[in-house]
């Protein structure tokens, strides 16, 4: 009953604001997903973002690079396997730049597209359907299914879910999935289904109006929380009495703020039944008795990280952006204080960590970026001839 109260109070506070800040208000029409062919989809996207995209710093060109949709085909051969990439809620297409260059290099056709309502301005989420996301989803995997042989799906978050869902109901299709930080379930559980009725006044879960990230929102809709819970009951819908039988690749932190990571664990021990699958568990050792579930301890003192956030899979060490040695920090971590260099010891974790003399900055790069290509391959690999 508190966090009903709670919620509608939001509701309350942040339902008729009329907000100047141009982040917060909705462009008049959104962009086509639906074109006869990848290039013209990418090109036409690309000039709606160059017209609707409200633009955090001065290098216009790398912001519309980074959130356009995009594809990459190996060098020199004809891709005879084809993957659709979908990124997670408030994220971007390139989330997937770095394990777009592994993914190419063995010999994948790669395909990024847009959710709607993405790359532009936080308040673009607000009018978007979760119908319009899945006919994206069906249709680019449809224009991908006429170029390669065999093709798989992968996504991260919420993309994960999106995948996930199309593939449970036209597995024949689809050779297997990769999956990071899957959004099956949810640790905001209780909240979460109190998202449409906040959806309803357009209001504003969160918003951060001097955000500085040019990979991903920082501000979040009623509306766009409430189609991440669309895409996670169309999830459990598609699982109700139904196994998924093809190769599946698994990333989790036990420490994930968004998700529920032990019930992620279950939903893959219960439904995704191939031998060949594998779940990659960043946190402390647990005796699984699925043998197919690998453990990488998320506790790495030498390098000050305490665990892993839901981002951090997916990026290298040296990322450009979100890498170690560069200047963008996710300070806001839910500290409660603000980081003082010269009193705080810098360390990374996922959101909501606290300890004494310490700071927790987000962790948005992957210690085991390698080894998590290698346990993805070798997924990859046992559906060869398939």
């Amino acid at each position: 009953m508190t966090k009903l109260l709670l919620l509608l109070i939001l509701i309350f506070n942040f339902s008729f604001a009329l907000d100047k800040n141009p982040l917060y208000i909705t462009s008049k029409s959104l962009p086509k997903f639906n074109q006869e062919n990848f290039s013209k989809y990418v090109n036409e996207n690309k000039k709606w973002l160059e017209n609707n995209r409200i633009f955090l710093t001065k290098n216009q060109e790398l912001e519309l690079f980074l959130n356009s949709p995009y594809e990459r085909k190996p060098i020199n051969q004809k891709a005879s396997k084809g993957i659709l990439l979908v990124h997670g809620l408030s994220d971007s297409p390139a989330y997937f730049h770095d394990l777009t260059q592994e993914l190419v290099s063995q010999g994948f056709l790669v395909r990024t597209i847009l959710l709607t309502g993405h790359g532009s301005k936080p308040a673009d989420l607000i009018n978007v359907e979760f119908k319009q996301w899945e006919n994206l989803v069906k249709h680019h995997i449809k224009l991908l299914e006429k170029e390669v042989e065999n093709l798989w799906l992968g996504g991260f978050s919420t993309g994960a879910n999106l995948v996930t869902s199309y593939a449970l109901q036209n597995e024949e299709d689809i050779s297997g999935l990769l999956l990071f930080s899957p959004g099956f379930a949810s640790n905001q559980s209780t909240l979460l289904p109190f998202s449409k009725i906040g959806s309803f006044f357009k209001t504003w879960l969160f918003q951060n109006d001097n955000s500085k990230n040019i990979l991903r929102y920082e501000s979040l809709s009623m509306n766009a929380s409430n189609l991440y819970y669309q895409s996670l009951k169309k999830v459990e819908e598609g699982f109700d009495n139904k196994n998924f039988s093809k190769p599946v690749f698994i990333t989790i932190s036990e420490d994930d703020s968004v998700i529920e990571a032990k019930e992620i664990v279950s939903i893959f021990t219960s439904k995704f039944k191939n031998s060949k699958s594998h779940l990659l568990w960043f946190g402390k050792e647990n005796n699984f008795k699925d043998k197919r579930i690998i453990h990488l301890p998320s506790y790495l003192p030498n390098q000050n990280i305490a665990n892993f956030s839901h981002l951090s899979v997916l990026f290298k060490k040296d990322h450009f952006f979100y890498g170690i040695n560069n200047e963008f920090k996710m300070f806001r971590n839910g500290q409660d204080k603000i980081y003082n260099s010269s009193k705080d010891e810098l360390w990374y974790s996922a959101w909501g960590l606290k300890e004494e003399g310490k700071y927790f900055a987000r962790l948005t790069w992957n210690p085991y970026f390698e080894k998590t290509i290698e346990h993805m391959t070798e997924v990859i690999n046992s559906n060869k001839n398939k």
